[in-house]
């Protein structure tokens, strides 16, 4: 499943670091990929597409990777709909 994950960012030095050590070592857990990776100019939001098993999997992810250095809101892409994006 594809994955849209708004992640609004505390602590962007711990998150950013914890992000460049992490992806690579994809797919972990029912956690595919990560598609696409959208920071804000000051790196403390960033919209991410993701494919994973479900929104569950994927949080459980983040919660063991990010911890509380940031809040995350999820919903699965209705990619019939979407407009510019080949996956």
């Amino acid at each position: 499943m594809i994955i849209v994950v708004n992640h609004l960012i505390n602590t962007p030095d711990k998150f950013w670091v914890s992000a460049q050590e992490s992806l690579p070592n994809l797919p972990e857990g029912g956690v595919t990929r990560v598609i696409q990776v959208l920071p804000s100019n000051d790196m403390r939001q960033a919209s991410c597409l993701w494919e994973a098993d479900s929104i569950e999997v994927l949080d459980a992810y983040l919660r063991s990777k990010v911890g509380d250095w940031s809040v995350e809101t999820y919903y699965a892409l209705n990619a019939d709909a979407a407009i510019g994006i080949n996956i």
